[in-house]
């Protein structure tokens, strides 16, 4: 009996089992009747939910799309009476550097929480699709091109000559690849400018555009001034965003980013001589 009972330790601290014999024991496992047990939750959540990578793709794309579901992760095997388990037992310390499996539960709108797969912490972590996005947006800051404009000629300009101005940012697309909670996010961003010059009254001429600009005598904001002093000028830059994760998705991210900037023109009246 002693000698059992020593084969029976050893198994769980062997070398981590291949792809297929994981597979094989993962089976096994989800052929154990398991009932969801708030005592074993780990973390839960509701709303569209990111799972990890290794659950079957439909269940996944089922689950990033229902904002009306719930959802949690719990310890893989019953706890009610660990004799009878012991099918599942044998697969807990199956994941890399012993590390213990973890159960996915999804619950659709209208129904009880159901299984969806096993997953090592390797493979990422189920998170909402709110909560990632807000760590994606996070990075926006740092990440998007500084608002920097410039308006030509800088040192002033006379009244009824154009200004030509430009956001400072080389293009109104971004894109970069981070990780996130275990996976790799894809993000994109794009981004509109709204130009506000100061008029005649003491209102601002609004110019909405998709371009950054460039300097002179490429393409650019242009925009006459009219009165002379100190005029104002604002530029409103606005990056609408998404990501997409392990092929889901994409999901905007919410709120937009914006960046905001005011330059001030010294702006001449201009002097004609006439001659007789």
């Amino acid at each position: 009996m002693l000698a059992l009972v020593a084969g029976l330790i050893v198994l769980p601290v062997a070398s981590p089992p291949s792809a297929t014999l994981l597979g094989g024991l993962m089976s096994s496992a989800a052929a154990v009747e398991v009932i969801g047990d708030d005592e074993l939750d780990q973390y839960s959540g509701s709303g569209s939910v990111i799972l990890p990578s290794s659950i079957e793709m439909g269940s996944r794309h089922r689950a990033s799309n229902c904002p009306g579901c719930r959802w949690k992760v719990t310890k893989p095997c019953l706890r009610t009476d660990e004799h009878q388990d012991a099918g599942c037992r044998g697969i807990v310390l199956g994941c890399p550097q012993g590390r213990e499996i973890q159960r996915a539960w999804l619950a659709v709108p209208g129904r009880d929480f159901e299984p969806v797969g096993l997953f090592c912490p390797s493979e990422g972590e189920a998170i909402s699709v709110a909560d990632l996005s807000r760590r994606v947006r996070g990075d926006f800051t740092r990440r998007l091109p500084p608002l920097q404009p410039v308006c030509e000629p800088q040192r002033g300009v006379v009244v009824g000559i154009p200004l030509h101005c430009r956001s400072g940012q080389l293009s109104a697309h971004a894109g970069w690849t981070d990780i996130a909670a275990g996976f790799t996010v894809q993000t994109s961003a794009r981004a509109q400018w709204i130009w506000s010059f100061h008029g005649t009254d003491g209102r601002y001429v609004r110019r909405e555009v998709t371009s950054p600009g460039q300097a002179y005598p490429n393409p650019g904001v242009r925009q006459q001034l009219w009165t002379t002093g100190a005029n104002r000028v604002r530029v409103l830059a606005t990056w609408q965003g998404e990501f997409s994760v392990d092929g889901l998705g994409p999901f905007a991210i919410a709120p937009h980013l914006t960046q905001e900037a005011e330059l001030t023109i010294p702006t001449a009246a201009a002097l004609g001589v006439i001659r007789q």
